[in-house]
């Protein structure tokens, strides 16, 4: 069970409005009537066989935009976005985006950088200081995490599941992504790059062969540790440090934490920390058998700070794949500097007063939402004849909150950044490593994150709280091609993801916890969860693929655009809407979903999706909605109006 529930990434361009775009006046009906994007239409399919087809069937990503990973429309453009920022750090800037960008690209990176690094933190390497005595494999461990890298175990920052408010450490296995598992050719590539370095640090030929055999061999000595299975955050009982310590005493946890730690206000006595105690007793042992002979502990540890800077992987790369590389370095590292970039290239010079001017239409369209939502817990039979249930779901609704992005920097002031690409990489992971330390004993998040590439929004069930990060903000504003029909957009995109997160509190999973985040079983009464499992049988039914692995997806999908439309509705004062504006309404919507999907979970890590298919998720969803098929006319035998239709709020 993963750490944080959420839905799944959004795969849908959210269209957001400037105030300019809401004072422009309304054109005729005859231009409401021409849709969205008419290039992806394919009009000769019939809207009422498969809408998905009708609205996306002409739809595609260009080659160069594919290369960074374009298949559907979010990916589409998020590729625009990193094709768009690329284009301006490239050009002369002394922006310090622009300086790390291309001392990322253009630096000859040296081994030399990384093991000085090491070298400065304290730590003694025999490999380095020729002396085959004792190794202070503990001061390397934290000297390593200090710069973000993972040696020994991956040190994580993540909410504390039992206080969603808090964070706090986990302590889980590295991830071994170089060797793999079972693949010869992955163990041979990392061999030959292991000796690689070490013929850069001064090795011969023969010996750095030896060496990088035994640390291939260490390393899956530490992968043997392990199931052979995919990883994942889950929900362990944290535990104190102190007590951690008397479990593992040779793995000297507090001693570790002390190094990371200095000049933070912190309480040994009170730390709490999630842990893989299997792995940890297992390495404890581990490294018990491998203290008499300290060179193969010692070196691994020495190359996994240049291993995890990737140090030249990429040289040999295409122009694009590095362009790509040296960009998700600047989002990991300087994602303010960045997210500010990119706004303004977005928003203009002017982007703070209209970035401004969108969080305040998302306020509100949220604010609707929610009204909106109330109305109907007020009236759904759900909660026929009992009150106190019906006020416990208000409750909820009324306490979720909306976490938005700023354009501020995170804690600590920007670096000032030179030409030595190295040196740059290392400063700024000292402070981003420092930054997620003070976020465990500092004040709560109050902001969503400000990754200006990431587009997906998340329901958040320990916190019952939506999160919009900086790159859904950047997603295209509307500039003028559907002026009198930008509500039916705006509400179809944006209020749609929102509506879609906010249904997640009271889906399958979201009925168990209360207003405060809080696990709180059989909080209904059995008639309640009767009432409100019967309603969704139905998207049990056949129109659904995987639908016993899909279900709060595709209630979250209904229901959302469900609630979407009757907010747009009762925005614009009408109990129906006009036919031209429900078009629109609802291509907008579907052209959010055109491409293709890929048939694995996020992460491409395998396992099947929690949602279903992008056509399916155009197609079930307007199938439910009367309202579709009446704009569309549809007849009642048509692939878009089902006799049966699902509707649970």
């Amino acid at each position: 069970m993963e750490l944080l529930p959420s839905s799944a990434p959004w795969l849908g361009v959210l269209l957001l409005l400037t105030a300019q775009l809401l004072l422009i006046p309304a054109k005729g009906e005859e231009e409401c009537r021409h849709l969205a994007d008419d290039g992806d239409m394919e009009a000769e399919v019939e809207p009422c066989e498969n809408f998905h087809q009708h609205v996306c069937g002409n739809w595609y990503a260009t080659r160069r935009q594919q290369r960074l990973g374009a298949h559907d429309m979010l990916t589409q453009w998020v590729a625009k976005l990193k094709l768009q920022l690329i284009a301006h750090l490239e050009v002369e800037s002394s922006s310090h985006p622009s300086n790390f960008y291309r001392s990322c690209l253009s630096s000859g990176q040296s081994v030399k950088s990384y093991t000085d690094a090491l070298s400065r933190s304290g730590a003694q390497f025999p490999l380095l200081s020729n002396n085959s005595g004792s190794f202070d494999w503990i001061l390397a461990n934290a000297a390593l995490r200090s710069y973000g890298a993972p040696g020994l175990w991956r040190l994580l920052i993540k909410d504390n599941w039992q206080l969603a408010e808090q964070k706090i450490f986990y302590i889980l296995p590295p991830s071994f992504e170089q060797i793999g598992w079972e693949d010869d050719l992955s163990e041979f590539l990392h061999e030959r790059y292991l000796k690689g370095l070490l013929m850069e640090l001064g090795l011969r030929v023969r010996r750095a062969a030896g060496l990088a055999q035994n640390l291939v061999a260490f390393e899956k000595s530490l992968q043997q540790l392990q199931p052979n299975v995919k990883q994942s955050l889950v929900l362990r009982e944290p535990q104190s440090l102190k007590d951690l310590e008397l479990l593992l005493p040779e793995l000297q946890l507090k001693r570790y934490f002390e190094i990371l730690l200095q000049g933070l206000d912190w309480d040994p006595s009170t730390l709490l920390i999630v842990a893989d105690l299997d792995y940890l007793q297992g390495l404890q042992r581990l490294l018990a058998r491998e203290q008499d002979q300290p060179l193969n502990l010692s070196t691994w540890l020495l190359l996994q700070l240049p291993l995890h800077f990737e140090l030249r992987r990429h040289e040999d790369e295409t122009m694009g794949n590095q362009q790509d590389h040296c960009l998700a370095r600047l989002r990991k590292l300087m994602p303010g500097a960045l997210g500010r970039l990119q706004m303004q290239l977005v928003l203009g010079e002017g982007y703070q007063d209209a970035y401004d001017t969108s969080l305040q239409q998302v306020a509100l369209l949220f604010r609707d939402l929610k009204q909106q939502f109330e109305l109907l817990l007020n009236e759904t039979e759900v909660f026929d004849e009992d009150l106190v249930t019906r006020n416990l779901a208000i409750d909820k609704l009324r306490a979720m909150r909306l976490l938005t992005p700023r354009l501020q920097d995170p804690l600590g002031s920007p670096l000032i950044l030179g030409q030595d690409g190295d040196e740059n990489l290392l400063q700024l992971s000292l402070q981003q490593a420092r930054n997620e330390f003070r976020q465990v004993f500092g004040e709560p998040l109050t902001s969503a994150p400000s990754d200006p590439l990431l587009v997906n929004a998340y329901y958040r069930l320990k916190l019952n709280r939506i999160e919009l990060p900086l790159g859904l903000m950047a997603t295209p504003l509307v500039r003028g091609r559907l002026p009198c029909s930008s509500d039916a957009r705006l509400t179809a995109g944006l209020g749609y993801i929102l509506a879609h997160e906010m249904v997640h509190a009271f889906d399958y999973d979201g009925i168990n916890y209360n207003a405060s985040g809080q696990l709180v079983n059989n909080q209904w009464p059995a008639r309640a969860i009767i009432r409100f499992g019967l309603r969704v049988r139905c998207y049990l039914g056949e129109r659904y693929s995987n639908a016993t692995l899909t279900i709060n997806e595709n209630i979250a999908d209904s229901e959302g655009l469900r609630l979407a439309l009757e907010t747009y509705k009762r925005r614009r004062g009408s109990s129906n809407g006009e036919p031209a504006d429900l078009r629109t309404f609802f291509v907008a919507f579907a052209q959010n979903w055109c491409g293709s999907k890929a048939a694995t979970g996020e992460g491409g890590g395998g396992g099947l999706s929690q949602h279903a298919g992008h056509d399916e998720r155009v197609n079930n969803v307007l199938g439910n909605l009367p309202e579709f098929g009446d704009t569309f006319q549809c007849k009642a035998t048509s692939q878009m109006n089902p006799a049966t239709k699902c509707r649970i709020w």
